[in-house]
């Protein structure tokens, strides 16, 4: 199956560029799940529950090489705020993870085209949804369907939908195995039930719609609120603390260094998970490899992301941390 990428626009607007800012009309147009399981792979399969009243919906990557008999990872990637699925699914390219290494990635649509991931943003967090249980719900309707290795479930997306993966490690971590996102940051308190998982965020410093140091002005543009103390580095020591890291009291540690991007976080946590960042020196807001104005130096943030959580997984026997 072959598919144009949509096109990244340049920063104009706050607005446009929380959004992704992404062309529409090469959005990939998914088939209908009433086909049935025999579909050609690879496969984008178009569904819908009713979760608290609403339709809400999704689409699936089923790759060339899904083999019902060797259940494959399963990835939950969310669009950013104004965003919507079918443009994400073009310019965030976990298509190409998904043929490469074998990966069902599902796109699930934000109500309004938002998440309720915290202060941050739109309709969907005004109304207060459950977009937790809605995602919870989304992986057993798919579970039924298609078979998926419940132990290599992993969460990724794109600003606000980088937010809602904070969520949903925050408050789904008996679920998800590690979680990796671009651009926003855990937006809420620790949860109660949370137990520790491996997380990695890549940020850009040239970022001015979240901003890298401390999102203040982020929450005040889209909330009316102060409630942005987040930053990239607070954000990965605050998951250091959750995770129980050794040295999570001090600033990260440096792992990777190269011209145009480091890594740093910690390696030594509770039940041997690992909390990284990867900062991108010359990226702004949507740095994934085919924004030549965002991500100038194109970094496959994409890959770096995958690299990371999967090296995790519920079952010992197929964990590599």
């Amino acid at each position: 199956m072959s598919k144009r990428f949509a096109s990244v626009c340049s920063f104009l607007f706050l607005f446009t560029a929380l959004s992704g800012c992404i062309a529409e009309e090469d959005a990939t147009e998914p088939l209908s799940s009433e086909d049935g399981i025999g579909w050609d792979l690879p496969a984008l399969i178009d569904d819908c529950i009713e979760y608290d009243g609403l339709e809400r919906c999704w689409f699936t990557h089923v790759p060339s090489s899904y083999d019902p008999e060797v259940p494959p990872p399963l990835l939950v990637n969310m669009h950013g705020f104004g965003g919507t699925n079918s443009a994400f699914y073009n310019y965030s390219q976990f298509d190409a993870i998904a043929e490469a290494h074998g990966v069902v990635v599902v796109y699930p649509q934000g109500y309004e085209n938002s998440w309720n991931a915290g202060w941050c943003c739109g309709e969907a967090k005004d109304v207060g949804l459950d977009d937790v249980g809605f995602i919870l719900s989304m992986i057993e309707t798919i579970g039924n369907n298609i078979t998926v290795d419940d132990s290599r479930i992993y969460a990724s997306g794109h600003s606000n939908g980088c937010a809602m993966t904070h969520k949903l490690a925050n408050e789904a971590s008996h679920v998800f195995a590690a979680a990796g996102c671009m651009a926003l940051y855990l937006l809420e308190d620790p949860h109660p039930s949370y137990s520790p998982i491996s997380l990695i965020e890549v940020h850009g410093v040239l970022d001015g719609v979240i901003p890298y140091g401390t999102s203040y002005s982020s929450s005040m543009y889209f909330d009316g609120s102060l409630d942005g103390e987040e930053g990239a580095i607070q954000n990965i020591m605050d998951w250091a603390e959750m995770n129980g890291c050794e040295g999570s009291a001090m600033p990260p540690k440096i792992f990777e260094t190269y011209p145009d991007y480091s890594v740093m976080g910690y390696d030594a946590c509770e039940d041997e998970t690992e909390v990284n960042l990867v900062t991108l020196n010359f990226a702004a807001h949507v740095p994934y490899t085919n924004s030549d104005t965002d991500n100038p130096t194109n970094i496959d943030t994409v890959q770096l992301v995958w690299d990371f959580i999967s090296r995790f997984s519920k079952s010992d026997e197929h964990s590599t941390a």
